[in-house]
């Protein structure tokens, strides 16, 4: 499946966080229980498990022999943990590049609020955000689905357009967004899929690039390493 001459762009998701983990669970409070910041937050021991299957993963399908010229990654610690991890399994020199346009959609002030804390806490904010949707709203010193689309775009088109295999280690909300833009994933579909927490830590996409018609998408993992597309 993985071939010499080819140009393949891996995408993956961070092992599991402390963040995932409170938002898993059932709260009916105004705020989510994290302290600090959101780019401060790191791996679980389940995360670092998880990117440990994704390592191995990606050291079979991309040995010395089909080595990554490049690694991306952003500022987030459960972001670098993951990307840490990968390299040790790797066990070949590669460049480490950090790229904050890899890093999840910004909310802002509301970062740590849960939905019942801005509907309580920001009725002005809530209610716009019912009027103007998923996708549009931008909450105060935050990011719209848009303004994410918009510089994983920019991204793309500044760096992967080189030839040899790359490989980006991110949050679900940017994996999403390559698919969107290399798979043809509607803009609903993902902000559901993002909602429902259908990509899995850990997960694993894989794309290859046909000089004609650009990158599309290969084949997918889930964390347990099991192929699901």
């Amino acid at each position: 499946m993985i071939k010499k001459k080819k140009s393949y762009l891996v995408v993956v998701r961070h092992g599991e966080s402390f963040a995932n983990v409170t938002l898993k669970e059932e709260s009916d409070g105004l705020h989510y229980s994290l302290a600090g910041s959101d780019a401060s937050i790191g791996l679980t021991e389940r995360g670092k498990q998880q990117a440990n299957t994704a390592a191995q993963r990606l050291r079979s399908l991309f040995p010395r022999s089909l080595r990554f010229k490049r690694v991306y990654q952003n500022r987030f610690e459960r972001v670098r943990q993951t990307a840490s991890i990968v390299l040790q399994y790797l066990r070949y020199p590669t460049e480490i590049c950090e790229d904050i346009r890899l890093e999840k959609r910004s909310y802002g002030e509301f970062w740590n609020l849960t939905y019942r804390g801005v509907r309580e806490l920001h009725p002005e904010e809530y209610e716009l955000f019912l009027k103007e949707g998923a996708i549009d709203y931008r909450p105060p010193g935050g990011e719209n689905y848009l303004d994410l689309f918009q510089r994983v775009e920019q991204f793309a088109n500044d760096k992967l357009q080189v030839n040899g295999n790359q490989l980006i280690v991110t949050s679900s909300s940017v994996m999403l967004t390559f698919r969107r833009l290399f798979a043809g994933l509607p803009d609903q579909s993902l902000v559901d899929m993002y909602e429902n927490l259908d990509i899995a830590n850990g997960s694993i996409d894989v794309y290859v690039r046909d000089y004609k018609t650009g990158w599309k998408l290969l084949v997918s993992y889930d964390s347990e390493d099991t192929q699901v597309s």
